[in-house]
């Protein structure tokens, strides 16, 4: 559509081409700096897989996955989205909670632990002497 106006429309699209094909100075950039690669082709994964989540889960089920770091989509994700999309999800709202007061210093108290209320066999740790040493 430009080439009646522009001449140089031919080389300026193969310029164009061999940019996105070798990527420009950003993409360079965030390359070396981050090690993240922006390559079209996974760039066109990456928009695929996000419309195939937004289809299938709407906008708040897509967006629910970004919650949790092992939910996210991996680069083999990207090579299969359909499989992505339709896998099921774990839910790791109670181990997230766990974590929080772990980290916190406020563990739960109030669950039992399993070796709780068990008598050991010579008294130990139940602060009576038995007489053995």
């Amino acid at each position: 559509a430009a080439k009646p106006r522009l001449s140089s429309a031919d080389a300026l699209r193969e310029t164009l081409r061999r940019r996105r094909a070798s990527g420009g100075p950003a993409e360079q950039t965030f390359a070396t700096l981050i090690g993240l690669e922006l390559r079209p082709r996974r760039l066109r994964d990456a928009s695929r897989l996000w419309a195939s989540l937004t289809d299938a889960r709407g906008v708040e089920g897509r967006d629910a996955l970004w919650a949790h770091p092992d939910m996210l989509p991996t680069a083999a994700d990207l090579d299969d989205p359909d499989g992505f999309v339709h896998r099921e999800q774990l839910d790791f709202s109670e181990l997230d909670k766990m974590l929080g007061e772990a980290a916190s210093g406020k563990p739960d108290l109030h669950k039992k632990d399993p070796g709780e209320g068990r008598a050991s066999e010579d008294g130990a740790g139940d602060g009576k002497d038995n007489g053995t040493e």
